[in-house]
């Protein structure tokens, strides 16, 4: 019988913004122009093998690569190979995900999240690379990064972490090329500490509530900058229409770069307030209970759609979940079922008249006038943490729930939290 180890270890990721010259810059564009036409002729391939019934995995096409890149792409040869290496990988993945998605449609099962045919990489939106070749090949000195083929690259601040630099990923967004490190500190996750129990529920017009009484305001960044893109996107059309939607125009061209520049400040924006909010919440709390949303399955409401999208429920609660390893706060996920916003957080009469615009409701047992975000807050603080099976969705069970929420008790199961380390088993 075989002896193994678990060994955990601690990854961090940290993107900085880089500082190249025009040669570097030139290099870059280089470098990804390689990525992306490795992964289209590895998708070509693919496409090909499946035509005559033959599945070809990234560690077929990668020996073929290398014997024919010499033929069609010597421009190649004084760039980094890694960079095409795993490109390659990458569309290996993306194909591994959409198999196993169809094998789970045609065995009748409920995959969850679609998945689609790998597609082919366009020039104007796909512009970035691997630039590592495995773990500490990329030196950091202080604000300068050493990159294979490219040289000593300035970057805007230091490398916030400390230890093995696993991975580096260059890549542009809205004219500014930055670095995303994926470092391993050594270190192993730190020991669950004690502290209150703090339930949070997300929502559209408040993006969390705490029952603490904590609440992070939703910035709806892309409802703030939307009456500029509507002008962007007229002007982009008019261009089009006068001088052809094939003809190069240097003025369509500042349009779209302008059009980019306000969706990265939206995106900022939103990334900024959640990981604020959640950084908070982790460092305060020994518990965090939050509620299992069906984001992907809301998102099709096409009156909400946008708004939720504005949100980003499903980010915030991920960087949640990660921030809640880092500072050792238990992350406890409740049951997608479990009627927050409708249970008297007083008594636990239940309200099923309540709908999506009542913010307020008075209880028709206690009589007492519930915030629906503070209420919903306030049960998953209470949420029993009864264990449960789990369903072929990936879902939680619907459990038999007590009549009165806060009076079950912890003893018959443990929490459902799942800490999210990686783990290393060795054989």
């Amino acid at each position: 019988m075989g002896v193994f180890v678990i060994v955990v270890a601690m990854k961090r990721s940290h993107r900085i913004a880089l500082k190249p010259t025009p040669e570097q810059e030139v290099l870059f564009g280089q470098h990804a122009g390689y990525a992306r036409f490795a992964y289209n002729w590895a998708a070509g391939e693919f496409r090909a093998g499946l035509d005559v019934g033959e599945w070809l995995s990234e560690r077929t096409l990668r020996p073929r690569w290398n014997r024919v890149k010499g033929m069609i792409a010597p421009w190649g040869t004084d760039l980094s190979q890694n960079t095409a290496k795993y490109a390659i990988i990458d569309l290996g993945h993306a194909a591994e995900a959409w198999g196993e998605y169809r094998r789970k449609v045609k065995a009748g099962e409920r995959p969850g999240r679609r998945v689609g045919f790998p597609r082919y990489k366009r020039r104007k939106h796909e512009q970035g690379f691997r630039a590592d070749n495995g773990p500490d090949i990329v030196r950091v000195d202080g604000k300068e990064v050493l990159l294979p083929k490219i040289g000593w690259v300035a970057i805007v601040e230091e490398l916030r972490f400390h230890g093995s630099i696993r991975e580096v990923t260059i890549n542009r967004t809205a004219g500014t090329w930055f670095a995303s490190f994926c470092v391993e500190d050594g270190q192993d996750p730190p020991v669950e500490k004690a502290g209150p129990t703090v339930g949070v529920d997300v929502g559209v017009g408040t993006m969390a509530t705490g029952s603490d009484g904590t609440m992070v305001e939703n910035p709806k960044a892309l409802a703030r900058a939307l009456q500029r893109l509507r002008r962007l996107d007229k002007a982009l059309a008019r261009s089009r229409n006068v001088h052809g939607k094939s003809n190069y125009s240097n003025r369509r061209e500042g349009l779209y770069a302008k059009r980019r520049r306000v969706h990265a400040r939206v995106v900022n924006v939103r990334s900024d307030n959640h990981h604020k909010a959640t950084t908070a919440i982790a460092k305060s709390a020994g518990h965090v209970v939050v509620e299992t949303l069906n984001v992907a399955g809301m998102m099709r409401n096409r009156r909400l759609a946008r708004a939720i999208a504005d949100a980003g429920m499903a980010g915030f609660l991920v960087k949640l979940e990660y921030k809640c390893l880092w500072y050792g706060a238990e992350y406890v996920k409740a049951d997608r079922w479990f009627a927050s916003s409708k249970l008297c957080a007083h008594c636990g009469w239940k309200n099923d008249d309540l709908t999506l615009s009542d913010r307020e409701w008075w209880c028709g047992a206690c009589g007492s006038l519930n915030d629906r975000d503070f209420n919903a807050a306030q049960n998953l603080e209470q949420w029993p943490g009864l264990s449960f099976p789990v369903s072929g969705r990936g879902d939680c069970v619907r459990p038999a729930m007590p009549a009165v929420v806060g009076e079950a008790s912890n003893e018959s199961g443990e929490t459902s939290a799942v800490r999210g380390v990686s783990d290393f088993i060795i054989f």
